[in-house]
């Protein structure tokens, strides 16, 4: 995207923070696809043979499915682990919700009227802002259920192993495995959904206000004509 000249650049996401960012769409991506798949092979479409054995040692093979969504799950947690250890290490990588703050709900009205097109009186410039701050705490509140009610089907394939004992009183919390299976399906879904919707505001604020916004992802900088909130 273009930037004009006469804006500022603003370190806003460390190296740390890109990091995680990548490997997380990267896992997520992989996870959501194969997620399907396990969830509804489709053999008959693909393969001409609707049994899930099929080919066991094939790209499209449940085995390798399930392979590669155990493996990305893997991933996911040790980024997701390693993201917190970086925003204890980095404060300015916490980017956590302000409730206490009337400057938070404040921000949280205008960020959303602008995001929505609503004109507004006065023009503000958000060096990171109130609801992308709380999409982020969504995110993440997200993460960790996808990967708890994940880790606990994958333990009922051993109930009596180290990982079954460990993660048993998840599936009772939960109500038993069918309920943990459907809430896992549905936070992928909210993945999804969310993506959509993050996609359309990183693009919008890249193309309307020339901020730098997708490119930041890879350098970590925004930019600013005037000094951001």
């Amino acid at each position: 995207m273009l930037i004009h000249t006469d804006k500022k650049a603003y370190v806003v996401f460390s190296l740390w923070l890109r990091i995680f960012h990548w490997t997380m769409v990267l896992s997520v991506t992989a996870l959501f696809w194969t997620g399907l798949y396990i969830g509804d092979p489709g053999f008959a479409a693909i393969t001409g043979n609707p049994e899930p054995t099929f080919a066991i040692d094939g790209w499209f093979s449940m085995e390798t499915m399930r392979r590669i969504h155990f493996i990305a799950g893997v991933i996911l947690t040790c980024s997701f682990i390693f993201r917190f250890a970086g925003a204890l290490w980095n404060r300015g990588d916490r980017l956590l919700p302000k409730f206490r703050q009337k400057r938070y709900w404040y921000g949280l009205k205008e960020t959303t009227l602008h995001y929505l097109m609503i004109p507004q009186k006065h023009e503000h410039h958000w060096l990171r802002n109130s609801l992308a701050r709380t999409a982020y705490m969504m995110v993440y509140i997200m993460f960790f259920f996808e990967i708890i009610t994940g880790f606990s089907m994958y333990a009922m394939i051993d109930p009596n192993g180290i990982i079954g004992t460990l993660f048993a009183p998840i599936i009772t919390l939960f109500g038993g495995e069918y309920k943990v299976h459907i809430i896992h399906h549905y936070i992928a879904w909210g993945f999804l959904f969310f993506t959509i919707i993050h996609g359309y505001m990183a693009f919008r604020e890249d193309v309307m206000e020339e901020s730098g916004e997708v490119s930041a992802m890879v350098s970590g900088m925004k930019y600013y004509a005037h000094d951001p909130i």
